[in-house]
């Protein structure tokens, strides 16, 4: 199944591929992308011919930082009817949780998660992942994302909310000074997972653009226009655990818990939609180890094992063997060879 987001995820992308020289139109239709997007906000594109496409314009118009300039071009902005309701929530925490909520509306792929730092109890990480058995996120796009999340930060607080702390699940294509300087922040690669960390007082800030009565308006046109469109349990139980893994939070108690959803709950909805958690956990560990084994210079397989929530090493050998009918090793030389 085609994942999809709205095509406003193309806008400023033409300015910036008439700078490079680039034939966007000609791109457009090479990725199977239609030409219409540039000009309709709102028309359904495929995300991964979108991703790709990315990728292609960084790479083609020698422009490794193509993911971080598009973030600043589009901004909050970007999430049309979704951002009218997060500009006027009550304060920061308000808004990241009507974002979690709501940005299935751009693309049902789309998740993000407040969670505390280990250790760390003045902090909180909004986690963010893309969520979707056929979509292979990829740097630009990861880069785009949490720019976005950052930009729309400072947008609605005025700039008093600022990141700590930006995580990337890979290594840095660009220069590690382009990212420091588009997140205005710190920078960690190869993490575990793509997250931007901020001063837990952050999350009680007043939005400045506060209004009770567009936020009633906001989110009675978003669930006329949500509908049925929700995302499956099966998706959203996706999205938790590939968060949760590394931090030994990915239980299936767990999991209800953060769906405010009874433990048997779960599992019948689950069972509905055909699959079961043991099976996406498997899943969600087979994706992660596959990205995270084709990473050049990325994290050791004892590592791996760890952010894939395995006690040891071993039981991520039996479960490689499983996957691939390979060693680990095996499969992260040959990941590695081909990204090469």
């Amino acid at each position: 199944m085609t994942v999809l987001v709205r095509s406003a995820a193309l806008s400023g992308l033409d300015k910036l591929a008439a700078h490079l020289r680039l034939d966007l139109p000609a791109l457009l239709q090479r990725f199977d992308l239609p030409a219409q997007a540039l000009r309709e906000p709102d028309l359904p594109v495929s995300y991964q011919a979108f991703i790709n496409l990315l990728e292609h314009c960084a790479h083609a118009g020698r422009c490794p930082d193509l993911g971080l300039r598009l973030a600043q071009m589009q901004g909050i902005g970007v999430l049309g009817p979704v951002a009218v309701l997060l500009r006027h929530a009550a304060t920061v925490g308000d808004a990241l949780a009507l974002a979690s909520r709501y940005l299935f509306v751009h693309s049902p792929a789309l998740r993000l998660a407040t969670q505390a730092v280990p250790g760390r109890a003045q902090e909180v990480d909004l986690v963010f992942a893309l969520d979707g058995a056929a979509l292979t996120p990829r740097p630009q796009v990861m880069a785009l994302s949490l720019g976005i999340i950052c930009q729309g930060l400072a947008a609605l607080t005025d700039g008093r909310a600022q990141p700590v702390q930006v995580a990337l699940p890979h290594a840095p294509v660009a220069q590690p000074a382009a990212y420091r300087q588009s997140y205005g922040c710190a920078v960690v690669f190869g993490a575990a997972a793509a997250a931007v960390r901020l001063a837990q007082a952050d999350l009680q800030l007043v939005l400045t653009e506060n209004d009770p009565q567009v936020k009633a308006l906001a989110l009675g046109y978003l669930e006329q226009l949500a509908g049925s469109a929700r995302a499956p349990v099966s998706s959203q139980v996706r999205g938790l655990v590939r968060n949760l893994l590394a931090a030994g939070r990915a239980g299936q108690g767990d999991i209800a818990r953060a769906l405010s959803m009874h433990l048997r709950t779960l599992q019948r909805r689950l069972q509905d939609e055909g699959t079961t958690f043991a099976q996406l956990v498997d899943e969600v560990r087979r994706t992660q180890f596959e990205a995270l084994a084709a990473m050049p210079g990325g994290p050791s397989l004892t590592q791996i094992a760890h952010i894939l929530g395995y006690a040891e090493a071993s039981v991520l050998s039996r479960s490689c063997r499983r996957w691939f009918g390979a060693a680990p090793s095996s499969v992260q030389r040959a990941a590695r060879d081909a990204a090469a």
